[in-house]
């Protein structure tokens, strides 16, 4: 992946140990929040962000590239020219829409009735659907890991630090 053009830092309260994302200062608790030191583990790639994050899959990542493509087309004019089964397309233009990759609208078919016709979103459009759905994301992540500290907590508390508290990072 290229160099990151986003220029957020993260931000740990020095009272009480809350972390934050942004790109200025900011206080907690009335505590002073500084600069924490936070590599990620891995530096990701959009195909990764977008499958792990946004749950597209390999196939939805062609569809939706092959409408960016050819413009505004129907899941049948897709599946046709992916060579794919139309259901399958459907069901990941739906979803590439729910996510906001995508556009969806209805054209009325003149014998009657109507065909859904899917249409690429602007790149600044998808840019913020996509970080609004990113940060909604991470918050939920975020809200994971401090399950995970509080259960670990609970699990040392109960045991001596052995196998039983090592299960509760891998148990359903």
């Amino acid at each position: 992946m290229g160099e990151s053009t986003t220029n957020a830092t993260v931000f740990e309260c020095r009272e009480c140990g809350s972390v934050s994302l942004g790109d200025s200062e900011t206080t907690c608790c009335g505590a002073e929040m500084v600069s924490a030191d936070a590599t990620p583990v891995e530096h990701p790639e959009l195909a990764v962000v977008l499958r792990e994050v946004f749950g597209v899959s390999r196939t939805g990542l062609t569809i939706c590239v092959c409408l960016m493509e050819a413009g505004d087309s129907t899941a049948a004019e897709l599946a046709d020219r992916l060579d794919l089964d139309r259901s399958t397309v459907a069901r990941q233009l739906n979803h590439l829409v729910e996510i906001g990759l995508l556009d969806k609208r209805q054209r009325l078919l003149t014998g009657g009735g109507y065909v859904h016709v899917y249409s690429p979103v602007e790149v600044e459009e998808v840019r913020e659907r996509l970080t609004v759905g990113l940060y909604a994301w991470v918050a939920e992540a975020l809200d994971l890991v401090e399950e995970i500290d509080r259960r670990k907590v609970k699990a040392l508390a109960r045991s001596d630090g052995g196998e039983e508290a090592a299960g509760i990072y891998w148990d359903g």
